[in-house]
């Protein structure tokens, strides 16, 4: 099992809270694991409940819980999205008694949960639960790309390495739309064409709303704003991911990329390959070396307590930033770096006003910078960030 900080937190959480994100991040896993609990329930697909191999009819459940918070025990109910709205109130009327922790894995249950005429609005905190922090999943397994690949943890038992990914691709692309249809099962059909539609034109590396709606507008009916709000929903349910576009300080910018790894390499595939229709084998060198990129990038935030930004027009890989301003620059390569290219990579990064220029590369130790990093370096980073959550 890997150890996640998510689970001291959860551990941590007080009150009434709604563990929420999309399906298969280890919602159910950790909380179950991580939680003292007295009761655990989940809620079915036929819309009755299970505790343990009791199934209960919905009210009978809800009212049974209503009863343990009363008594002031602490109660587990997971895929809470397929409760009614009517029975919120029974819920509710137990408040502040007892603990109760909601799990839910659809876009509109935050919505309904902290909307203003909601039942439970002000009696449950929300908590999002995303893919494995990378440096989470480094500190475990040791190696960049492995660890890069089971962020997602529903992965760990299908494959051994990224080639597994490559050469069949298809298959994992219907498990990642399934995912994302969880994600959408109460929007309208509209929406969840154009929300599917976007994650696949950010998996191909368009990456700001303006981008994305020039590309959609002869299909769907989106414009930038519209496509704005609608990559802001995608982020608010952990989906996509914003990283702070560095232009030396003028105005701020957003680059949007997904942020499960296989998700982003399994919808670049179907973006240029259409694996969808056919069962190929597909280079995903790209989207890897980009889902990498971001991640060595938020390890090295991490390790700085910086935050994370990229430089588009500049290419360079990883911008680190403290108070707005940059303090590092890296250049990341799987291969080995030549020391060509790093005093070109060197220059580039200072010259574009940043004070420090790092070289990162997976295969040998890089030419001298101010940070030459290997993959062993960045494990040993990785390890050091999970002992001071540890404690």
């Amino acid at each position: 099992m890997i150890e996640r900080r998510e689970c001291v937190e959860l551990r941590s959480l007080s009150g009434w809270s709604l563990v929420y994100g999309r399906r298969k991040v280890g919602k159910t896993y950790l909380v179950t694991r991580c939680v003292a609990h007295d009761s655990y329930y989940v809620v079915t697909r036929q819309m009755d409940v299970l505790k343990g191999d009791e199934r209960l009819e919905m009210g009978k459940a809800i009212a049974q819980i209503a009863k343990e918070l009363k008594a002031g025990k602490s109660v587990i109910l997971d895929e809470f999205q397929r409760v009614p709205e009517s029975l919120w109130d029974v819920l509710s009327a137990q408040h502040p008694n007892g603990k109760l922790m909601l799990l839910a894995s659809s876009l509109g249950i935050t919505r309904k949960v902290f909307d203003k005429n909601s039942s439970l609005l002000g009696l449950v905190l929300p908590y999002r639960m995303d893919v494995i922090h990378y440096s989470d999943a480094l500190a475990h397994f040791g190696e960049p790309l492995i660890a890069l690949l089971f962020r997602d943890p529903w992965v760990v038992t299908h494959v051994s390495s990224w080639a597994d990914v490559s050469r069949n691709p298809q298959r994992f692309y219907y498990v990642v739309k399934g995912l994302i249809g969880e994600v959408f099962q109460e929007e309208e059909r509209m929406f969840t064409q154009i929300y599917e539609a976007i994650l696949v034109s950010v998996a191909e590396g368009e990456w700001n709303s303006s981008i994305i709606a020039s590309r959609l507008q002869s299909t769907l009916s989106v414009n930038g704003s519209t496509v704005s709000s609608y990559l802001d929903s995608l982020y608010k349910m952990g989906l996509v991911k914003k990283i702070r576009v560095f232009r030396g300080g003028r105005g701020v910018e957003w680059y949007y990329t997904l942020s499960s790894p296989i998700m982003s390499a399994v919808l670049y595939a179907e973006a240029k390959h259409r694996i969808s229709d056919n069962d190929q084998e597909v280079d995903l060198t790209r989207p890897i070396a980009r889902e990498l990129q971001f991640s060595v990038g938020e390890l090295l935030a991490e390790k700085h307590g910086a935050q994370l930004a990229y430089s588009p027009k500049e290419d360079i890989d990883i911008v680190l930033l403290k108070h707005g301003k940059p303090i590092a620059g890296y250049e990341l390569k799987i291969g080995e770096i030549e020391k060509a290219e790093a005093e070109k990579a060197i220059w580039k990064i200072r010259s574009a006003g940043i004070p420090k220029a790092g070289l990162v590369s997976l295969a040998s130790k890089p030419p001298p910078s101010d940070e030459s990093l290997t993959s062993e370096d960045l494990v040993e980073i990785a390890r050091q960030i999970r002992k001071k959550w540890q404690k």
